[in-house]
């Protein structure tokens, strides 16, 4: 029988299609046809396969067919995962965030991203050793660094080791290239591309296009710009100079564009919202060409809204963000998700159709469902939103950064203590351990050996497991504060006191550590097919979408990775190129199993979800009243409301009620005991004995302390909270704190003298320093000391009544904590050691 492949070579032949196109129209052919046939006789795969691409092509031209093709896929694709999925409602949001007990089995942004990001890099792992940022927010070698962005550019430096990086970042950004293209994108390949450019449009505005222009006209490659009216090169030679009048024309439309955010360009219409499909975003040729990388870096230092490191990391990370987007929701992600909405709720409202008959509880439960996928659909919208940056648009520029500025400082002035906060770590990642089957004892001990052996960390390195704070700056204040846009200086800042405090050491070694046991757990299996390997590993891979045939493929003699010291590991980054497979289906494999190993590392080490971000902030945005108020008030919270609906979802996966209350109580009794010790850390920063831990009261606090929700432990038998600030700010955020105590210092003292009440403006003067200065008043090992010689001296000499101040504050710790001070106030030594007895209590 003629197939549809004979009759598009037949009219090639007669010249009715061009070789071209035909060929093109073959390979799309040919494609979709494999990819089909995997489920269906070949003869319906080639109809199947016809029909859409001749769908594709009545919906675009030939030059958008790749995309059109590309999207058609994953319709077929998000309506049968939406149509077969137990629960459609929990099936859209575990597109974007994978949520435990959902039956989804799909690949899902989130660990696709990160999973993409870890391999991105591991092959730039030198260049992040070498030229990441150090505590003051400067790349450890900046020198090396400017030769790397040099080389990029095509700029010989004689350095071979910036020439061997700069081809490790070239290289990885080719790789990412390839990959957008084959999931529906059209980007070119550019020549000694650099880095890409990010232009501040307020400093555009402020300096004027005249000014701007003579900055950046001798800049400029003008050889290897095109002007778009002629499509011919400004300089006919590399050296060469343009007509002043049409570069000038050239480059006020750049400049307009930057300076209006693209409003000179933006047509409005009654159509969806602003912005490009994602497949086109990337699309568009650059059109600015700097002439070498000493350019590029002058004029970012002048204009850039990012710091040169930042912004070679950054363009690798968000590729693989946007692949990740492609790859799940199709190459116009937004419209994916919409489509899977819209299945959705066609088939809910033909099940609640069905019900009508019936009637009674069966029709309100159908009501139920349909009302449950509007409010996952509008949730699934904002977790997109967040993911591809359109949430974090502010309305009012200067209000979100004025607000986000300040959350970030009041990070530094009160989260330096975090890393004391941190022990429960130690119990979720025992949990998640034992989840999955592996031996938490053993988990443990890899963390531990993380952290002091020097082989342990090397054999990381060589699995690509590379610490995350180096190829993220904001990594230990995000966990925290799930914060997206921040001033520079003050994001420096805050991530300077957590990096000061060792929270990123900590939480990198235990991520790290979880990876590597995770990879030597599945290498232990590996001797066995997958339906004998240990029951909980194997109903993670399946239920993930692991096949016996994948399984097969990773642990191939040859795919695993064996250490010098003879530990084995089944390694995804190892695998990609061990040739036991095509690399594209390589790739795709190594891509889902470090997906299933990074949503697995949340649930042992938290850094927070999207999906209670969206939940808290409801689709509001920066600069606006709500969208303020909302992030203001989950400002440190965010972490913990993930942490419990994650422990949430996790319990009420596991089978059967005696193994959901056991595994409660296991965590609820670990959490416990470690919030515990959380307290008393935290009570021996401060200059105090251990808590008497025979009270209720310490219990409650060890309790709160180990849901995270150490904050509001302060509050069990007192009035304020750690940071001086009552129930109230804590509950409306950090900002509201702030607010109150500037508010209290300034017009509060004015209301008092007024009324003739007591007025001591000095202890104000003196507790405000104390509270909120940055750093040094925060750091847990730096604080007491800082609070004795410095706050404590200001207050003695502001405040004629610091004596009787501080005797009231022992007198009300003794009272409602049955604590004392090792290390008096305004003392330049402590008197003696922490009491560490005093934790027993009246215990006999």
């Amino acid at each position: 029988m003629t197939s549809i492949f004979d009759c598009i070579q037949r009219a090639v032949d007669a010249g009715e299609l061009g070789q071209e196109a035909g060929s093109q129209t073959q390979y799309y052919l040919a494609e979709l046809t494999d990819r089909y046939a995997a489920t269906m006789p070949m003869d319906a795969a080639e109809a199947m396969a016809a029909k859409d691409l001749a769908e594709a092509a009545r919906k675009g031209a030939r030059t958008r067919l790749h995309a059109a093709v590309a999207q058609m896929q994953a319709k077929r694709r998000l309506a049968e995962i939406v149509e077969t999925a137990d629960d459609p409602a929990t099936a859209l949001t575990s597109m974007l965030e994978m949520a435990e007990g959902s039956g989804y089995t799909g690949d899902s942004v989130v660990s696709m991203e990160r999973s993409l990001i870890r391999t991105s890099m591991a092959n730039i792992s030198a260049v992040l050793r070498e030229a990441s940022l150090n505590l003051l927010g400067q790349s450890r070698k900046p020198a090396l660094l400017r030769d790397i962005v040099r080389e990029l550019h095509g700029q010989p430096t004689g350095d071979g080791q910036a020439r061997t990086m700069a081809q490790a970042v070239s290289a990885e950004r080719e790789r990412l290239r390839r990959m957008f293209n084959a999931h529906g994108g059209d980007i070119g390949q550019i020549e000694n591309y650099g880095l890409p450019h990010s232009h501040d449009a307020r400093k555009l505005r402020e300096l004027g296009f005249n000014a701007w222009r003579d900055e950046i006209f001798d800049k400029l490659d003008w050889h290897r710009i095109i002007d778009k009216t002629t499509e011919k090169r400004f300089a006919a030679t590399p050296d060469g100079r343009p007509n002043r009048a049409a570069a000038d024309a050239f480059l006020r439309r750049i400049f307009d564009n930057i300076a209006s955010e693209g409003a000179n360009t933006f047509e409005p219409s009654m159509g969806g919202a602003r912005g490009k499909a994602l497949y086109n975003q990337r699309a568009e040729s650059r059109e600015l060409h700097f002439k070498d990388g000493d350019a590029w870096w002058d004029y970012n230092a002048r204009f850039g809204r990012q710091q040169p490191f930042d912004a070679m990391v950054g363009s690798l990370q968000g590729f693989a963000r946007d692949i990740a987007l492609m790859r799940v929701l199709g190459p116009n992600p937004k419209a994916g998700l919409e489509f899977a909405a819209q299945v959705a709720e066609r088939r809910v409202k033909l099940e609640r159709l069905r019900a009508v008959q019936a009637g009674g509880a069966a029709l309100k439960a159908a009501d139920k469902r349909v009302q449950r996928i509007t409010s996952r659909a509008g949730r699934a919208r904002n977790m997109l939103a967040m993911m591809d940056g359109s949430a974090n648009v502010p309305v009012s520029e200067g209000w979100a950064n004025f607000f986000s500025g300040t959350r970030a400082v009041l990070t530094s002035i009160q989260l330096g203590g975090a890393l004391l906060s941190s022990t429960t770590d130690v119990v979720t990642l025992r949990m998640a351990s034992k989840a999955i089957g592996m031996n938490p004892s053993n988990m443990v001990s890899r963390a531990v050996k993380m952290m002091v052996s020097g082989q342990t960390k090397e054999n990381a390195a060589r699995l690509g497991y590379i610490a995350d704070t180096l190829s993220n700056t904001g990594a230990a204040a995000a966990r925290l504060t799930a914060e997206t846009i921040t001033p520079d200086v003050a994001q420096r800042l805050a991530e300077f006191t957590l990096r000061a405090s060792g929270l990123n050491w900590w939480t990198d070694r235990l991520r790290m550590s979880f990876q590597m046991e995770f990879n030597g757990y599945l290498a232990l299996n590996a001797d066995r097919p997958l339906a004998d390997v240990d029951a909980p590993l194997r109903k993670l891979l399946t239920e993930r979408g692991i096949t016996a045939d994948d399984w097969d493929a990773l642990r191939a003699p040859e795919a695993l990775f064996t250490t010098d010291t003879g530990e084995t590991f089944m390694n995804p980054m190892h695998f990609r190129n061990a040739g036991t497979l095509d690399p594209e289906a390589a790739d795709q494999l190594a891509t889902r199993l470090q997906g299933i190993i990074e949503e697995e590392l949340e649930k042992a080490v938290p850094t927070g979800s999207v999906e209670m971000r969206a939940i808290i902030q409801q689709g509001t945005q920066p600069g606006t009243f709500l969208g303020e108020l909302a992030r203001n008030g989950m400002a440190y919270k965010s972490f913990v409301l993930s942490l419990t609906m994650m422990q949430y979802r996790r319990i009420m996966a596991i089978s059967g009620p005696r193994n959901r209350a056991m595994y409660a109580a296991q965590l609820l009794a670990g959490m416990t005991l470690m919030g515990a010790l959380a307290v008393q850390l935290k009570e021996t920063a401060k200059g105090r004995d251990p808590r008497p831990m025979d009270t209720g009261a310490f219990w409650g606090a060890a309790v709160a302390q180990g849901g995270g929700l150490g904050i509001f432990g302060d509050f069990f038998f007192s009035t304020e909270n750690r940071v001086g600030g009552g129930i109230a700010s804590t509950i409306l955020g950090p900002v509201a704190g702030l607010a109150n105590d500037v508010g209290q210092l300034t017009a509060g003292n004015a209301i008092r003298a007024a009324q003739g009440d007591t007025v001591n403006l000095g202890r104000d003067v003196a507790r405000f320093q104390e509270r909120y200065t940055p750093v040094m008043s925060s750091l847990w090992y730096a604080r007491l000391a800082f609070d004795r010689l410095v706050s404590d001296q200001l207050q003695a000499v502001l405040d004629p009544e610091a004596d009787a101040y501080w005797r009231r504050i022992e007198r009300r710790m003794a009272r409602e904590y049955g604590t004392e001070s090792w290390w008096q106030n305004a003392a330049p030594l402590p008197d003696r050691a922490p009491d560490l007895s005093n934790a027993l209590g009246d215990m006999p």
